[in-house]
């Protein structure tokens, strides 16, 4: 007998390389969908330090690959001690599946490249379950992009909430993504621009800490309007679909010379923009945020000032805006497992809908 819900466990690491998000959730890979429990594992110093040191290898050089090794156990060995500590008391015997994305650490679709980093010989090892990971290749070699590939799992919440379409999903994590439903239902998807990875290298670099909390700096500054219509003029923004970044596509050399308020305001109104930019060119009538974005108050702010139908972030739908991607990806497992699309068309630019991901 088939199942008809799976048990399944989403671990997923961002764009802004700040450690593990773990999510359990109960679903039939469709309309069912039940949140379980979620919690975030902060990586230790040194793992942070050598996926910088390797993300940086690729700006300078494609082929410098000799960090890959290191940082790949390395995140192996953090993803293997938080889902420990996340799986203590629970039954191993009822978890039907740990769906890995690994850590990314370059993305380049022109080039049919993405690479996530995780070992997951050695984690299927240690927890003897079955493991689905490798999520964006098969897209990638039809013809996608590899990205956004949680907006099937965003149009499910959407549809839950009833809202009335056309609607936009973001969530901002180090790059943004948006999905749209329009008025029919049907659903696009790409990266609108950058979201937190800008900012976060910009504090780290000026003030050796992870992240503007709650926009503090960025309350403070004024934006830079030369320099912000510069960046909104890029080429990647005349692309209207279709589309995704890496986290090195843009720099921080334009907002070295300003003050530091100052650059991060600029640097936050350029996330904000681009976001509502693409949620008003769609007419929606309303837009949700997740993601470590959702809690910059400077973001969101500019984001309501902006957006020309009502914003919410996830909570006001009893969402935890910092889980949404985690359990995105534990639904895609479920999909693979019931070989079921998790790509389309419209979200990546793929030939046809396909499924993705191995399993092992």
């Amino acid at each position: 007998m088939i199942k008809s819900k799976f048990l399944a466990v989403g671990v997923m690491s961002g764009t802004s390389m700040d450690g593990v998000d773990i999510s359990l959730i109960l679903s039939d890979g469709k309309k069912s969908y039940k949140h379980i429990k979620s919690k975030f594992y902060s990586y230790k110093q040194s793992t942070k330090t050598i996926l910088l040191k390797l993300v940086d290898s690729f700006t300078v050089s494609k082929h410098s690959l000799a960090l890959i090794g290191s940082a790949e156990e390395s995140v192996t060995l953090e993803y293997i001690d938080a889902l420990k500590k996340f799986l203590k008391g629970e039954n191993l015997s009822k978890i039907d599946l740990i769906s890995l994305h690994g850590q990314t650490v370059f993305h380049d679709p022109i080039n049919k490249s993405s690479i996530q980093l995780c070992d997951e010989v050695k984690i299927k090892g240690s927890f003897k379950l079955p493991i689905v990971n490798d999520f964006r290749q098969k897209d990638l070699s039809l013809g996608g992009q590899g990205a956004p590939l949680t907006p099937i799992f965003h149009k499910l919440l959407m549809l839950d909430s009833k809202m009335t379409l056309p609607a936009c999903f973001v969530n901002i994590g180090g790059i943004s993504n948006i999905t749209v439903l329009d008025d029919q239902g049907h659903m696009y998807a790409y990266d609108t621009g950058p979201g937190m990875c800008l900012l976060d290298q910009y504090i780290s670099r000026k003030k050796k800490i992870n992240f503007d909390k709650g926009g503090k700096y960025s309350l403070k500054g004024i934006i830079n309007l030369t320099i912000l219509n510069k960046l909104m003029s890029d080429k990647y923004f005349r692309k209207k679909k279709n589309k995704s970044l890496d986290r090195n596509y843009f720099s921080l050399k334009p907002f070295m010379k300003l003050n530091f308020n100052d650059a991060c305001s600029t640097i936050s109104a350029f996330t904000a923009l681009t976001i509502t930019k693409e949620a008003n060119r769609s007419n929606a009538k309303y837009l949700i945020v997740s993601g470590g974005g959702s809690k910059n108050k400077y973001v969101i702010n500019l984001m309501k000032e902006t957006f020309k139908g009502k914003l919410f972030t996830a909570n006001h739908l009893n969402l935890n805006p910092d889980f949404i991607e985690s359990q995105a990806f534990a639904y895609l497992g479920i999909r693979r497992i019931r070989d079921l699309p998790i790509s389309f068309p419209s979200t990546t630019g793929v030939k046809y809908a396909v499924s993705g991901g191995n399993v092992n």
